[in-house]
């Protein structure tokens, strides 16, 4: 009961919180606080991917080239990532020193290429849709949390069908169906509540929900096997009730670009 409570007050908050950041806050503020929740995901990441050698100012600076790079469209995204790849080859030349750090040289390197292709970009388009006007973030964030609601009520009370025995062996195959279904209908939902400047038609934006919600129950169970491999229950601890940052965004890291893309070519 008091773990109940302590969810529902952050959640709230939480809430609030996100609706004043997307509806009120000028775009190169929204990417600045973007990056550094980014960021807070990253380091809970390292933590739990921990490498042998690493470097925080080198993934700090990755980091800060794709946010440039998405806010400003300097560089551009390709140079950027060019950027990532030599500044990142660069570090591990000079700091593989001895042939004992051979051994974890290709994790290590992965791991810091992983913070940029995994969190850094996808993330990073929601800055894009915030772009485009605040409605389409609320439209994410809605379709998403109805999607998953509904993936984990019916999924409790009838799934059968595990699908993600080690990632998230609580997911069924019934409580997936019930995603996407409600996820189609927060879709249509959220277009009523948070309405867009383009002409969207009402199957589309059902479509659109169900596609964002599908994503949406494959990106969570991959964030959760970085947790199930470092033996964590959690990303982080500093979200009372609801773990880390990174495990607040895991959803969007699939969602944001998925969305990004089915509005570009279907939408508008």
């Amino acid at each position: 009961m008091k773990e109940l409570l302590t969810r529902t007050i952050t959640a709230f908050f939480l809430i609030i919180a996100a609706y004043f950041l997307i509806r009120f806050v000028p775009e190169h503020y929204f990417s600045i606080i973007l990056f550094l929740l980014i960021g807070a995901g990253a380091y809970e990441f390292l933590k739990l991917s921990k490498p042998a050698t690493h470097s925080k100012i080198i993934i700090f600076v990755n980091g800060l080239v794709i946010a440039l790079s998405f806010t400003f469209g300097k560089p551009d995204l390709l140079l950027a990532i060019m950027i990532v790849i030599i500044l990142t080859g660069l570090f591990f030349l000079l700091t593989t020193t001895g042939k004992e750090k051979l051994d974890t040289f290709v994790r290590d390197i992965g791991i810091h290429f992983l913070i940029v292709f995994y969190l850094y970009i996808p993330l990073y388009f929601m800055f894009e849709l915030k772009k485009m006007g605040p409605n389409y973030l609320f439209f994410l964030i809605i379709v998403i949390a109805l999607g998953d609601s509904a993936a984990y009520f019916i999924g409790s009370a009838i799934g059968k069908h595990k699908i993600y025995k080690v990632a998230s062996p609580n997911k069924s195959l019934e409580g997936l169906i019930a995603a996407i279904v409600f996820a189609g209908f927060a879709g249509w939902l959220a277009l009523l509540i948070f309405p867009v400047t383009a002409p969207v038609k009402i199957w589309i934006a059902v479509l659109t929900g169900s596609v964002t919600g599908l994503f949406s129950q494959l990106s969570d169970p991959i964030e959760s096997l970085f947790k199930r491999a470092a033996g964590q229950k959690d990303s982080g601890s500093i979200l009372p009730g609801h773990g880390g940052i990174l495990d607040r965004l895991d959803s969007y890291i699939f969602c944001a670009p998925v969305l990004f893309f089915l509005i570009r070519y279907l939408w508008i």
